[in-house]
């Protein structure tokens, strides 16, 4: 028996996607097809391995394979892992069973490996519970992996996924009224994102060739005779280009490092603070684990599942444990 745990950070989506011309079902349905092609012992070896920037220039490779996926609660849900391979990773590894290499206790210095829970529901969209793991895969990645095994198979394509938000984007553009402080980290990687706002920060890069950059926009509070602030015309557009953005693809938030603002909502509102990137629906999952570091898969499971359905069921979720 132990009483030491380690903490699990999850976010959660819904992804949704459409069968190719000829073909029905829904997303859930098309969901399955995927993981079962994945699945399959036919399944190409040479295409379990996806490098999202393969085709970029210059650019760092980011090499991508899910190493599992086991359907629970009769089939229900789906346990899931996501490796990133790094790049200091053997060379010899393209020539073998990747993932049968990436299971070895030796090799595990060599990936990093980020767990996911997809509740498949029969009447809605899959709904994602993605583990946070600020080194390993993020969701953008998943979407990526899943999306290429749909292409190559002819199985889905409009593949999209919504992140679960404690503010409403479409609210928030229609009630902010002025804003005085904004804050934004880019790395250079995501500074390439196609955005007209982005803009100045490609230009930035191609000028300095910064690895990270943080922008902090601070705005006039000065008042009117009447006691109201003066409006930030400029940096209120600003503000909306970022909030329409997401507004557009709530995927984007994935591109940013650090985003905050200081805004109104109305002429004569409290001034709010918003963490766009803490503004994700959030749980903590505590799991024990043995020998100060390996936890067992069916505790992961039971904890992870009863913590999945409390949101599934309330909304709810466990954010700390004090």
């Amino acid at each position: 028996m132990t009483n030491s745990h380690k903490i699990f950070e999850f976010n959660y989506a819904s992804f949704s996607m459409k069968p190719y011309a000829g073909k029905n079902g829904g997303s859930t349905k098309l969901l399955k097809e995927i993981v079962s092609k994945l699945r399959d012992k036919d399944f190409p070896k040479e295409k379990r391995i996806i490098d999202r920037h393969e085709n970029r220039k210059n650019s760092i490779s980011r090499k991508l394979v899910i190493i599992s996926n086991h359907y629970e609660d009769t089939g229900k849900r789906i346990f899931g892992k996501l490796a990133l391979i790094k790049n200091k990773a053997p060379l010899l590894w393209n020539k073998v069973d990747l993932v049968e290499e990436i299971e070895k206790e030796e090799n595990k210095e060599f990936i990093e490996v980020t767990n996911y829970v997809i509740h498949l529901g029969e009447n809605s969209d899959p709904v994602i519970m993605f583990e946070y793991n600020y080194e390993g895969p993020r969701l953008n990645d998943f979407e990526f992996y899943i999306r290429q095994i749909a292409k190559d198979f002819k199985i889905a394509k409009n593949i999209n996924y919504s992140l679960h938000l404690n503010t409403n984007y479409n609210q928030l553009d229609k009630e902010i009224v002025n804003v005085f402080a904004i804050t934004v980290k880019v790395n250079s990687v995501n500074s390439s994102s196609h955005s007209n706002w982005l803009n100045v920060l490609k230009d930035m890069n191609h000028d300095t060739g910064f690895k990270d950059v943080r922008l902090e926009f601070f705005y006039n509070r000065s008042k009117d005779k009447n006691g109201r602030y003066f409006k930030n015309v400029k940096g209120l557009s600003f503000a909306k280009k970022i909030i329409s953005w997401l507004k557009n693809d709530g995927t984007n938030i994935d591109y940013l490092e650090d985003l905050k603002m200081t805004y109104q909502l109305n002429d004569e509102g409290e001034i709010v603070d918003l963490d766009f990137i803490k503004n994700k629906v959030v749980s903590m999952v505590k799991v024990p684990i043995i020998n100060g570091k390996i936890y067992q898969n069916k505790d992961f499971k039971y904890e992870v599942g009863i913590e999945f359905n409390k949101y599934l069921k309330t909304g709810l979720t466990s954010t700390n444990f004090d």
